[in-house]
């Protein structure tokens, strides 16, 4: 029989303030249950939230044709989810963007505020259109970030990008 430690400060009148340890138990006969094998161990009373969760689910075989059932319906519901994004991604007209960035433009240059933890991750990538170009800008973050499409002024060209003080600037011909 193994012991049980008690903080000495531990009164049954006034406060009392305990430290448990666990007690091993040991079991005899044939009523006893079988011990776990070495390194595996059953979670009891003072199991965490997590831990029960992580052994439930180690085990959830039976339960294979309802994962794919959940698979398809989360895809079926994703689809038009990724389908309005991508929508939402669609060209945009530059007045649209600046008015989303608060950026301003020139007869030559477009300035974009965009302050970033990453400006050496900045992408700009252009389209050259029948009537102009059409710029694609992506500024990674590290939980997300901009992914635009945006037209430049009808017959415009990009010609340069720069990014400094946490602006982005474009010029254009």
């Amino acid at each position: 029989l193994s012991e049980q430690w008690v903080h000495p400060s531990a009164s049954f009148r006034g406060t009392v303030s305990m430290e448990w340890s666990r007690v091993e138990i040991e079991m005899h006969g044939a009523s006893a249950r079988a011990t776990p094998s070495p390194g595996v161990e059953m979670p009891g009373l003072d199991a965490s939230a997590e831990e029960m969760h992580a052994e439930f689910l180690a085990d959830l075989y039976h339960l294979d044709d309802v994962r794919a059932g959940h698979d398809r319906v989360v895809s079926d519901v994703a689809a038009p989810v990724e389908m309005a994004k991508s929508l939402a991604r669609e060209i945009q007209p530059l007045e649209d963007l600046l008015r989303e960035f608060g950026g301003a433009h020139t007869d030559d240059r477009i300035t974009i505020p965009l302050p970033t933890a990453l400006p050496d991750k900045l992408v700009v990538e252009k389209f050259a259109g029948d009537e102009g170009d059409v710029v694609r800008l992506i500024a990674p973050e590290r939980f997300g970030g901009v992914l635009r499409k945006f037209e430049l002024p009808e017959g415009r060209r990009l010609t340069g990008v720069s990014w400094g003080e946490g602006a982005l600037s474009l010029t254009m011909d």
